[in-house]
């Protein structure tokens, strides 16, 4: 039973490399999309965006990925509760840090393109279903990992 409680929670960790693997994987499609319609116009066809715009999704399809990479990193050693809660802490703060920057924070001289915002409807579905299904999970796991962290420390 006590092996149970040391052991981090790996199932949510799993969820969370899984939703930053396929939302990258969506973007990595939309991007090949995009530049697939730069570079060869259908007749008629005056796209709003150009490859600047493109790197939006190229950034936060980076950003994923090394999310992800950086949880499986996690999960294929043995580490600490107090890396595990450290370093899923800081994924989480860095995400929403990277999600209100992109969607929410807007000023004059700083807007978001409209490839970004309404680049199709799936898109749009992705977006509302995965990025708040990475930070939900992910403060999930802060929780739990805190939780486990704060009793081994009342232990001592």
């Amino acid at each position: 039973m006590e092996n149970l409680q040391r052991s981090p929670p790996k199932n949510i960790i799993r969820i969370i490399i899984a939703l930053y693997i396929i939302y990258g994987l969506i973007f990595l499609i939309e991007t090949f999309d995009f530049l697939e319609m730069l570079h060869t116009k259908p007749k008629d066809f005056h796209p709003t965006y150009d490859l600047v715009n493109v790197l939006f999704y190229q950034m936060e399809m980076i950003i994923c990925f090394i999310c992800a990479f950086i949880f499986i990193i996690l999960i294929s050693t043995r580490q600490s509760v107090v890396a595990w809660f450290l370093t899923t802490l800081a994924v989480l703060l860095f995400r929403a840090s990277t999600v209100y920057y992109l969607y929410f924070y807007e000023t004059e001289e700083r807007w978001v393109p409209l490839i970004y915002k309404e680049a199709n409807a799936f898109s749009t579905l992705f977006r509302r279903t995965f990025v708040p299904a990475q930070l939900i999970c992910s403060g999930i796991a802060v929780i739990l990992l805190s939780k486990q962290y704060f009793r081994k420390k009342n232990k001592k």
